[in-house]
């Protein structure tokens, strides 16, 4: 008879694979053999791995929706432990612990403004009838010497040699579940990728210049 894989995970059988990590990783917190020694709670991790599998695979999740076991189909195969077939091993439990390393890339060097707060003084009829008002704030421009490059004319930025242009840097620790690799933003290029090693004289590598302009 084969096996109610959507049982032991306590899941409904129209589950998404959303449902399957959530309940997958609220289980192996608690049975995973680095946190629960018991033997018992070993061999129930490895039901539930086992199950983990079979239901976010989709050609193995077709074969148990059809009322099949995928693992007899293919000859037994399965988790069997940490480094079972099909599984990929510490690391999909790793993935499904913390949802997977994110790619972020390098950032852009072009960043919104913040806000500008402008404080106006009103007179009580102003504020209960309205009024109009000029006002002057700071617009930023693109610095006519480098079009906004922040390079020197008849330069341009390299690739930084800290991250090889990806942005961030990466550094792995040991823990209870093995290797956890964490991301941080580049401190040579602050994420960008790039660095340059001829900034422009005329806005200092800022690609602009902030004017004061009236503005209504």
């Amino acid at each position: 008879m084969a096996t109610d894989y959507f049982g032991v995970l306590g899941v409904s059988r129209d589950a998404s694979d959303s449902d399957l990590k959530r309940a997958y990783r609220k289980l192996a917190r608690d049975l995973h053999p680095d946190v629960n020694p018991d033997p018992a709670a070993k061999e129930r991790f490895q039901e539930v791995t086992r199950a983990y599998e079979a239901l976010t695979d989709p050609e193995k999740r077709r074969i148990v929706d059809l009322g099949g076991d995928p693992f007899d189909a293919a000859g037994g195969g399965g988790a069997g432990g940490f480094g079972g077939a099909g599984f990929g091993g510490l690391g999909d439990i790793m993935d499904a612990f913390f949802g997977g390393a994110a790619t972020r890339g390098p950032r852009s060097r072009t960043r919104a403004g913040r806000d500008a707060l402008i404080p106006v003084e009103l007179d009580l009829d102003e504020t209960v009838f309205g009024t109009t008002k000029d006002i002057t704030v700071d617009t930023a421009v693109l610095c006519t010497v480098c079009t906004g490059a922040g390079t020197a004319p008849g330069t341009h930025p390299t690739t930084c040699v800290t991250c090889s242009g990806r942005g961030e840097v990466q550094s792995v620790q040991r823990g209870f579940l093995g290797q956890v690799v964490s991301s941080r933003v580049c401190p040579t290029c602050v994420g960008t990728g790039q660095v340059i090693p001829d900034p422009c004289r005329e806005c200092g590598a800022t690609g602009g210049s902030v004017p004061v302009a009236p503005c209504r």
